[in-house]
């Protein structure tokens, strides 16, 4: 019997083919001083290196593998508004004042990312056309109408779309209708990983790929970040690891569940396939407990976007429900060659928000974004920098909380492989 074809979640991904040249980095071999030290070279703590070198901190970025290895180079490069709670449900968690900050926080960052693309001239395939969120039943799209009439009332441009609306933005008739926000769009995720690295390095960041953190001590006047070859003494630390942590800040790990997500991309479509499907290059979500999301790339590749596996080794196996999904909402993709498959971690925390958390003084940990990284992920980096910078608490943007921990942590792949079976049932009887 033939050994299964095994997929490399990051070296066979589409992003490597397309992706800008990383900058030349090198591992820790030395002892260095510095003010700051970021645990994690994605997303997040290139934002934060990136806006502390700018204003004149001597920051180092630790990063355990290479440039976009982890979340962040991995991802489907979806830059959408919105965290899993809206804002009636952020207002009722953290209270008028915290919960109106973060709703406005939420509603910057997607336009965070495409002002910092075009401020430092970021190589990574930007399209900023908007996103629609398609709901599946008539339950799903009341709750869309309500979703969108929140937003509205914050100020946040939302637009509903009918059954019909939405098949003329998207091209398909599988669903009753959907939300549309015209601030949201798509981007290279490794590209904008390397591009922010390259930039950050250019404001005086200093950056060490494997160059994984092995022990963080307190001292008297900070921290001592040792690696295998070499050690940082600082007086903050910024923890940025999201669904990749380890067990070097204790608890940390258990504070985050990694759910695997695969993609493919398609050969390159053709302009009357091009002309139905996606039509106005907008980015796609289906509003489900398990979703599935489509995007194009800078090639006219189709990249759709579902639920993995639960490890990290990828099999092309694991790719062929996605792709009957894929061609059940676009019947038109069963001729179609899929080039790419590859996956990786999503971060999902208990309450499906994600967390900016004061372990201690001077260490501080921002992630969990749910699958909403890329644009959450980026504000969280510069919101992590402006405290570095002393912005009080309280105008943060997003508040300090005291995430829970998983129970049974330990017994976490079965706990999310149960719950992907329920998941799907349950989306199923809903979709019939």
């Amino acid at each position: 019997m033939p050994e299964p074809t095994l997929i490399d979640g990051y070296r066979d991904s589409l992003w490597m083919s397309t992706g800008s040249d990383a900058p030349a980095t090198e591992s820790l071999q030395e002892s260095l001083d510095c003010d700051v030290v970021i645990v994690g070279a994605g997303f997040t703590g290139l934002n934060a290196a990136l806006k502390l070198a700018t204003s004149g901190v001597r920051v180092c970025v630790l990063e355990a593998g290479d440039l976009g290895v982890g979340s962040s180079g991995r991802s489907g490069g979806q830059v959408n508004l919105g965290l899993n709670l809206g804002p009636s449900a952020l207002i009722k968690k953290f209270g008028v004042k915290t919960g109106e900050q973060l709703i406005q926080t939420v509603a910057a960052a997607p336009n965070h990312v495409f002002n910092l693309i075009r401020e430092h001239n970021l190589q990574c395939d930007p399209v900023q056309n908007g996103w629609v969120q398609a709901a599946v039943n008539e339950r799903l799209m009341d709750a869309q109408q309500h979703l969108a009439e929140e937003y509205v009332r914050h100020g946040v441009t939302m637009e509903l779309l009918d059954k019909d609306e939405l098949e003329i933005r998207t091209g398909t008739t599988a669903y009753s209708g959907g939300m549309f926000c015209p601030v949201a769009g798509s981007l290279q995720p490794l590209s904008y990983t390397r591009e922010l690295a390259r930039t950050a390095l250019e404001k005086g960041a200093q950056i060490y790929t494997r160059s994984a953190v092995n022990q963080l001590q307190k001292q008297a006047n900070g921290w001592r970040v040792d690696t295998d070859k070499g050690q940082v003494r600082c007086e903050q630390v910024l923890i940025c690891t999201n669904a990749y942590s380890d067990s070097v800040v204790s608890g940390l790990a258990q504070l985050v569940v990694p759910l695997r997500t695969i993609l493919i991309a398609s050969e390159p479509l053709s302009d009357n396939l091009r002309s139905t499907i996606l039509p106005e290059q907008i980015t796609f979500v289906d509003k489900r407990r398990l979703i599935l999301y489509f995007r194009y790339d800078r090639n006219g590749r189709l990249c759709v976007g579902d639920h993995g596996p639960v490890r990290d080794e990828f099999k092309l196996s694991d790719f062929e429900l996605l792709k009957k999904r894929a061609i059940k909402v676009f019947p038109a993709l069963a001729s179609v060659r899929w080039d790419f498959h590859w996956g990786g971690r999503v971060a999902m925390t208990k309450d499906s928000l994600p967390f900016l958390h004061r372990i201690s003084p001077g260490l501080t940990a921002g992630m969990g974004y749910n699958g909403r990284g890329v644009a959450m992920g980026s504000m969280m980096g510069t919101i992590l920098a402006d405290s570095v910078l002393g912005t009080p608490d309280e105008e943060l943007g997003f508040p300090l909380t005291q995430p829970d921990k998983y129970k049974m942590h330990a017994f976490r792949d079965i706990g999310v492989s149960v719950a992907l079976k329920w998941y799907t049932l349950r989306d199923y009887l809903e979709s019939v």
